[in-house]
């Protein structure tokens, strides 16, 4: 499976959970099986075209999200299901609370930095 496989199925799993969806109810839209969402998801399929489309459309969102890249390093798994958890986190607060977020996070990664902790 390559990076781009892993990106694209990353993105599809981001924008579906940022809409509060299950992968059955995706599924169901797009007309396709459950596995085939799960198998996409993960980057061990590769989608048509179409039904890229039908995903696109069925999230209410352009083709262009999906493959857009730039300025993303490769991601393991854990990475892509971390970012993807967080993404669906932090578009439920209200813009305030995403500002205070953002600059709480940041704070906390600078004493990180200063402070190596490690995580278990």
């Amino acid at each position: 499976m390559s990076t781009i496989e892993k990106r694209l199925g990353a993105k599809i799993s981001e924008i579906r959970l940022s809409q509060k969806l299950t992968q059955a109810q995706l599924a169901e839209r797009i007309d396709v099986s459950v596995e085939t969402v799960s198998r996409l998801e993960r980057g061990v399929s590769v989608p048509s075209l179409k039904t890229i489309e039908n995903i696109a459309v069925s999230l209410n969102t352009s083709l262009t999200v999906f493959f857009d890249f730039e300025g993303q390093p490769p991601i393991s798994k854990k990475h892509e299901r971390e970012l993807s958890k967080l993404m669906v986190f932090l578009r439920t607060l209200q813009t305030d609370e995403l500002s205070l977020a953002h600059e709480l996070i940041k704070e906390i990664l600078n004493i990180i930095k200063k402070r190596p902790i490690t995580y278990k």
